[in-house]
């Protein structure tokens, strides 16, 4: 499965959506290093970074989450802590691992990865974009109210 950044995989946060195309593109570079076993030193390079990506996303995603007021945050996280803990078996499976399980590995990584990513966004993610749309229209009236001009510091008194 290929994987590529569309713009319908937005949902409105510039970070997020950042992480998400960096993300993707870790992904097909993966896909690309692991179609062999030749260069072992590029395909675990490939997996730290996008473990280090993901939990660097993960962080922000949730702290986003939070000040959005997301209801499925709890298990969003478990989803988070779940890939986390499967990059972190990928690594040490393929560090320990003969050429079987290493071939094993990579036959179906990039793919399940690619496919991972596109249900968390597509089924996850997509629903905070409604929440991140509210509190950036709050953030675009406040702003445009405080370009007019008008003292908008509250009065104190009668």
């Amino acid at each position: 499965m290929s994987i590529a950044w569309d713009d319908s995989f937005a949902i409105g946060d510039e970070e997020i959506d950042a992480d998400h195309r960096a993300m993707m593109a870790l992904i097909g570079r993966l896909q690309t290093v692991t179609s062999g076993l030749s260069d072992g030193e590029a395909i675990v390079s490939a997996i730290s970074q996008l473990r280090d990506l993901c939990f660097g996303h993960f962080v922000r995603e949730e702290a986003l989450q939070g000040r959005i007021g997301f209801p499925d945050i709890e298990a969003h996280r478990l989803g988070h802590q779940m890939l986390l803990k499967r990059l972190d078996a990928v690594l040490k499976h393929f560090a320990d691992g003969s050429d079987q399980i290493r071939f094993g590995i990579l036959r179906t990584l990039g793919d399940s990865l690619a496919t991972w990513m596109i249900f968390h966004i597509t089924r996850g993610d997509s629903e905070m974009r409604p929440y991140v749309e509210a509190i950036n229209h709050k953030r675009r009236r406040y702003s445009s109210r405080r370009r007019d001009g008008a003292d908008h510091r509250p009065r104190l008194g009668p």
